[in-house]
């Protein structure tokens, strides 16, 4: 009979926590207050510079995981909370920036923490029949709109509204700011009347996506309280 043995493992948890991908996760966390930092004094431009930054490198962490083998549990947990506090910073922001379109820029804040901590409450949950969970809803048909989840459009789908967010806090600049040192540089070489067309066009086509994010979240916090208020 042969004896099986178990080999152990041993991982350092530093060296998980500060690999190459979660060590970009970190840049990104600093990223993300010195964009807050700069919002804070008013330097729009240099809010927008670092929270792009922060959010350009969040296209490598992922790729330079599975490239290197260095996936973890921790990286899986950067990877969620930092797209979720880039999202809630930069509506933040915008909010504060357009006052009549606070209400709209929170509820996008509110509508994305609610799903996100129903997510987490729901594997607490215990009932006497998991089949409500699976079951289809009219809010499954409206949360799986053709548009949205079509292969060519998910792109846009992903980064349409965070094109759209950007966009509008140079719009607050150059409203706001026509006498700063980057708006002089911009007007030598494009006309303010050019610019202000490219960035209503860019606007009026990335706030689609943006508000189809915001239907389709919505629809998903619906069904997620419909079948919990059908659970048993």
């Amino acid at each position: 009979m042969l004896n099986s043995t178990v080999t152990k493992v041993e991982i350092d948890g530093w060296s998980v926590l500060f690999n190459v991908p979660n060590t970009l996760s970190w840049i990104r966390i600093i990223l993300l207050f010195l964009s807050l930092r700069y919002f804070g004094k008013r330097k729009y431009l240099l809010f927008v510079v670092y929270h792009t930054i922060s959010g350009f490198l969040d296209l490598f962490d992922g790729v330079l995981a599975r490239s290197l083998g260095q996936q973890s549990i921790v990286g899986q947990f950067f990877e969620h909370i930092l797209d979720q506090y880039s999202h809630f910073l930069m509506n933040a922001c915008i909010g504060f920036l357009y006052p009549s379109y606070i209400a709209y820029f929170f509820y996008e804040i509110a509508i994305e923490l609610w799903n996100s901590i129903f997510n987490l409450y729901i594997h607490t949950v215990k009932t006497s029949d998991q089949a409500w969970w699976h079951q289809t809803t009219f809010f499954s048909s409206a949360c799986s709109l053709t548009i949205h989840d079509h292969p060519n459009l998910r792109l846009l789908n992903w980064y349409g509204p965070d094109i759209f967010h950007t966009v509008l806090v140079l719009r607050y600049i150059l409203l706001n700011e026509a006498g700063g040192k980057f708006m002089i540089i911009t007007k030598q070489h494009i006309s303010m009347r050019k610019l202000q067309l490219i960035i209503v066009y860019v606007l009026c086509f990335t706030g689609f996506f943006a508000l189809l994010r915001t239907f389709v979240t919505s629809c998903f916090m619906l069904e997620k309280l419909y079948k919990l208020a059908e659970a048993r």
